[in-house]
């Protein structure tokens, strides 16, 4: 919540510092939210929105360069969907005449997103889009995280270092480009570790499957020591429940994207996940690795 609050206030600045003369005289600043209120994950929309209310309650004004601006936010719901991401970019920039936006947090919508706000010169930074084409060649467009190239290999060290795996297996979304890209990112990292093959088994799904039994049927043959999963913790439940049920009963790692809603409480133990953010690094050995390697703070774009 912390982080939501903070690149609200990053955004608006950012937003002056890079088109000073946008409003000219108007004291209202607008600063515009992408994000998902209905669709596949609406809590992350509602999270967000509730964070920026807060914020908004507490500093309904801010001051810049001497200067004192209203804040107004506008919310544009993405329905979780790369198409309404772009669409709703390209309202709150041609529309609204936003000088900034918040979102989209996933990189399957932020990365489309994020080339309309660049092509229209307005600032745009996702609390967590993790994927590198988020950011690529677009100096408008930022992030409020590490990147998938960083995160691949933390977690492939931690499954060595401290789960002990030797042979790794991974379930992933190939339609995504989050999922996706993380997934070869840990395969690379991984093989580079203990050599080519060692990721024994590498499944895949499309968006919106309900049924893993065929990928851990796969999985639970292949003799892995440990599985990734680097999905949104909406999907997480079902591939766990999927994996219990076919005789899974090793460790299981995800990956940032699992950091929402009660996931542990609803999947169980021997569950383990990477994340930018730790709420308690005693208890979170996955975070102190990512601080000890240097990569807590996270990227920036462009």
């Amino acid at each position: 919540m912390r982080k939501s609050l903070l690149v609200v206030a990053v955004c608006a600045v950012l937003g002056l510092m890079i088109s000073p003369l946008a409003f000219g005289d108007s004291h209202i600043l607008k600063i515009g939210f992408n994000i998902p209120l209905t669709g596949d994950n609406p809590d992350v929309g509602a999270s967000s929105k509730n964070g920026a209310e807060m914020y908004l309650k507490k500093n309904p004004s801010i001051e810049v360069g001497g200067k004192k601006y209203e804040l107004k936010f506008i919310y544009e719901d993405n329905e979780y969907k790369a198409e309404s991401a772009v669409k709703a970019n390209t309202k709150l920039i041609t529309d609204e005449g936003v000088l900034a936006i918040v979102g989209p947090q996933s990189s399957s919508q932020a990365v489309p997103a994020g080339e309309i706000a660049n092509n229209l010169a307005t600032p745009m930074i996702s609390p967590w889009s993790t994927n590198p084409n988020t950011t690529l060649d677009r100096p408008y467009v930022f992030r409020g995280c590490f990147l998938d190239p960083f995160q691949g290999p933390v977690a492939a060290d931690f499954a060595t270092e401290e789960l002990g795996a030797k042979k790794a297996a991974v379930l992933y979304d190939i339609a995504a480009d989050y999922p996706k890209g993380l997934a070869e990112f840990f395969k690379m990292a991984f093989e580079k570790i203990h050599g080519a093959g060692s990721v024994v088994a590498f499944e895949s799904f499309t968006t919106g499957d309900k049924d893993f039994s065929a990928q851990m049927t796969s999985i639970v043959a292949s003799g892995a020591d440990v599985l990734f999963v680097p999905q949104y913790y909406s999907e997480v439940p079902l591939i766990i429940r999927a994996a219990k049920e076919m005789g899974w009963t090793k460790d299981i790692l995800g990956s940032d994207s699992w950091g929402g809603g009660d996931l542990m409480g609803l999947c169980g133990d021997c569950l383990l996940y990477t994340s930018p953010s730790p709420r308690d690094l005693r208890q979170d050995r996955v975070c102190r690795l990512l601080l000890e390697k240097g990569g807590g703070g996270g990227g920036g774009g462009g």
